[in-house]
């Protein structure tokens, strides 16, 4: 057994070596193998298993911070039978996979309010998150004033640039409020500047003949069509809002027996 002496100086290598996981379980996980019969190389394939999964759990916990999900929602959540006829849950399973990402593919989920748009863009986010990969949610206002705040600041160029470093950026609500003509034009650099550069999920509650509104014109609106579309999976999302559908069956009477 290891004495008080050597404890100490192995809590001061990992802890130069910046190794807290195996810091925290070496002696616990010593045991353990002891009990076990094992030899000491299987003690270091533990330990060092040990240390990746904490690694990989705390990568996973700040991609999840960093993106600023609004709330977190996954895919498993999801009732396919609840789904709009137009996506499948297989569908949505496959995506998840974020082979999409690898190849800078964009989705774009179109559809009225609440029919879940929001929640699937967010599961497929939180599952690339859990692959490492880097994740901004934004809502398209939200992006919108952050752009004109930084072209305002002559950081223009900086901002588009870090929202070119991510995997994935996030767009919700794109329709759902009006946009100055200014901010158009700067949404649609940042969505040019990621075009075959990395991948962009937008949700939307207008159809595409109908983008002229949001980008003010017409020419704007092909533009971006031009490039969000080219190599894009589209979610045909209409229906019937779930928010809506689950206050009439709250509300509604329970039948007596």
């Amino acid at each position: 057994m290891a004495d008080a002496a050597q404890e100490a100086r192995v809590d001061l290598l990992l802890g130069e070596l910046r190794l807290p996981s195996m810091r925290r379980t070496y002696r616990k996980l010593a045991r353990q193998v002891a009990e076990a019969g094992g030899d000491y190389l299987t003690y270091l394939q533990v330990l060092l298993d040990e240390e990746v999964s904490q690694r990989r759990s705390r990568r996973v916990q700040r991609r999840l911070k960093e993106a600023r999900f609004p709330q977190i929602k996954l895919l498993s959540e999801l009732d396919g039978r609840a789904l709009p006829k137009g996506v499948a849950l297989a569908q949505l399973q496959e995506l998840a996979s974020g082979a999409y990402i690898e190849q800078h593919e964009n989705i774009i989920a179109l559809g009225g309010s609440g029919t879940g748009k929001t929640h699937v863009s967010i599961g497929l986010g939180v599952e690339a998150c859990h692959q490492g990969r880097r994740v901004r949610f934004y809502t398209a206002m939200e992006l919108a004033s952050q752009l004109e705040e930084a072209q305002e600041q002559h950081q223009l160029h900086r901002a588009i640039k870090r929202l070119q470093s991510l995997d994935l950026l996030v767009v919700d609500e794109l329709g759902y409020l009006p946009l100055t003509e200014r901010a158009a034009e700067l949404l649609f650099q940042a969505f040019s500047a990621r075009h075959e550069q990395g991948s962009v999920i937008v949700n939307s509650n207008l159809p595409f003949s109908d983008w002229a509104q949001v980008f003010k014109t017409e020419r704007l609106a092909v533009a971006m069509l031009d490039r969000l579309t080219h190599r894009a999976h589209i979610l045909e999302m209409n229906g019937e809002s779930y928010r809506l559908r689950d206050t009439r069956r709250r509300r509604s009477p329970t039948k007596k027996r």
